[in-house]
């Protein structure tokens, strides 16, 4: 096995035998796995919003309600536009998120935490947010979220889990499929028979298949954005020490490779820019999908090859874009196109005229937008607005259509930070579309008096869909 910071890697035969380990439990084992405490009470439901029902291990179902106890084998169904909270028995709180299936597999706590604690979610498809209880505060083996491609797990945490099969009742439009765990605060894990990656908080670890090694995504999915915290649930206390256990996992590839030791990486993360330029644009390959992204000073290495195109405006713009994947961003191969666009008259705002108090910037030139095969797609119509007396962006909109049909309409993501300086520093800020479309974007003005705007964009969508671009943009 490797390890590339907080990604364990399994040689395939190392896989095989995960796969085939006690230590590694899958999906359909899970469900196949009658707990010896079924019918034990596990928590009980705080409230509820819209229909759930609360499904017996036999399949019978009946609406949800406050109060009602949730016992081991019990699964919560939500409807569209419901979900439900509970308060499980070691203190936890649950949050099923609408059209959702979450089943408690299995619950232990006798009140101490001595190793026999236990619980298991099983989550069929949809998602839930759990703010942890005393399981897996010591023994961090003990808790466990099994999806049908991965099992997480957790210490000390405050996260948030998602799957969404590539076909079934969750629409593959709202999110690429595959499993997503994002934390707020302590930390998880993500395990596939090929791997494994450690989850910080204000991360997301993804993977698309029982296949593929997890990863850590490049940003955060916007469907995240439409978690529901729960109520009245005090943050995850920080975790206590770990108990003096060696992990299991470990262990069993040690001994089943001669030594082998397992490699550790953070994953395909693109190492932050310095937020004073130059813009780029660009996809990377990511867990079995394309991810759209926009850095600002992100460093670029062309390996030696010479841009496809390069162009000029008004003296003090400069852009290339460069076909065919062969460029690294931040450390990260990419697919596709990168573009990167430049200025020699970055705007000082702080001299800004205050007669200059807003501004909308339509699009007036730059290298062709492409998709994540490095297709150019067709402009139709981009403007960006600010508002230089309080300092925030107050519109982003893009309409693009793929060469393959396929047509891009985003907004500017006005829950997400949209300061001026996110906007030209290294965050950037927040697009979203419908239909699952997301992305980021960063800009500097061009100007003594901010008279031009250049920008980069990265896009993603369903069906492994992505856009990136540049532009220069006049008011």
């Amino acid at each position: 096995m490797h390890t590339i910071g907080n990604i364990h890697i399994f040689p395939q035969g190392v896989g095989g035998l995960m796969r085939n380990s006690l230590v590694f439990v899958s999906f359909a084992l899970g469900a196949a796995f009658v707990s010896p405490a079924l019918g034990q009470s596990a928590g009980v439901i705080q409230f509820v919003a819209g229909n759930v029902q609360l499904v017996q291990p036999d399949g019978v179902g009946r609406l949800a309600s406050k109060g009602v106890p949730v016992k081991v084998g019990d699964t919560l169904a939500t409807a569209k536009g419901a979900m439900a909270q509970l308060k499980m028995g070691d203190g936890a709180i649950v949050v099923v998120v609408p059209d959702s299936r979450v089943t408690v597999a299995e619950f232990r706590y006798a009140g101490v935490e001595d190793g026999t604690e236990k619980v298991r979610y099983r989550l069929e498809h949809g998602g839930f947010r759990a703010v942890t209880g005393a399981i897996g505060r010591t023994y961090k083996r003990n808790y466990v979220i099994e999806t049908p491609i991965a099992h997480m797990g957790v210490r000390g945490t405050d996260h948030e889990t998602y799957y969404f099969p590539a076909t079934g009742p969750v629409s593959a439009d709202d999110a690429k499929p595959g499993a997503y765990n994002k934390v707020n605060t302590g930390k998880t894990f993500i395990r596939t028979g090929a791997g494994e990656v450690e989850i910080e908080p204000n991360q997301v670890g993804y993977v698309a298949s029982a296949n593929d090694v997890p990863v850590i995504l490049p940003m955060v999915p916007g469907f995240f954005n439409r978690s529901i915290a729960p109520r009245n649930a005090r943050p995850a206390a920080d975790p206590a020490p770990e108990a003096a256990e060696v992990d299991e996992v470990v262990q069993q590839v040690a001994r089943s490779t001669n030594g082998v030791r397992l490699l550790r990486t953070r994953g395909p993360l693109v190492t932050p820019g310095t937020g004073n330029g130059p813009l780029v644009g660009f996809v990377t390959a990511v867990g079995g999908g394309r991810f759209g992204n926009s850095g600002n000073g992100v460093t670029v290495l062309d390996n030696g090859v010479p841009p496809t195109t390069t162009g000029s405006a008004l003296g003090m713009i400069d852009w290339k874009t460069w076909e065919g994947g062969v460029v690294v961003v931040g450390g990260q191969p990419t697919a596709g196109s990168t573009h990167m666009i430049s200025t020699t008259n970055r705007t000082d705002l702080a001299a800004l005229s205050p007669a200059v108090m807003s501004a909308t910037y339509n699009y007036t030139g730059g290298p062709a937008f492409t998709d994540q095969l490095g297709n150019q797609a067709t402009f139709n119509s981009m403007s960006v607005g600010v508002d230089f007396s309080s300092q925030v962006v107050t519109r982003y909109d893009l309409n693009a259509t793929a060469a393959s049909g396929y047509n891009w309409n985003v907004n500017l993501d006005t829950t997400a930070p949209r300061a001026i300086a996110d906007f030209t520093g290294v965050g950037g800020v927040r697009l979203k579309g419908g239909g699952g479309q997301a992305g980021i974007a960063h800009g500097t003005f061009v100007g003594t008096q901010a008279e031009n705007l250049i920008t980069t964009f990265g896009l993603s969508g369903p069906a492994d869909r992505s856009l990136s671009g540049a532009a220069y943009l006049t008011r």
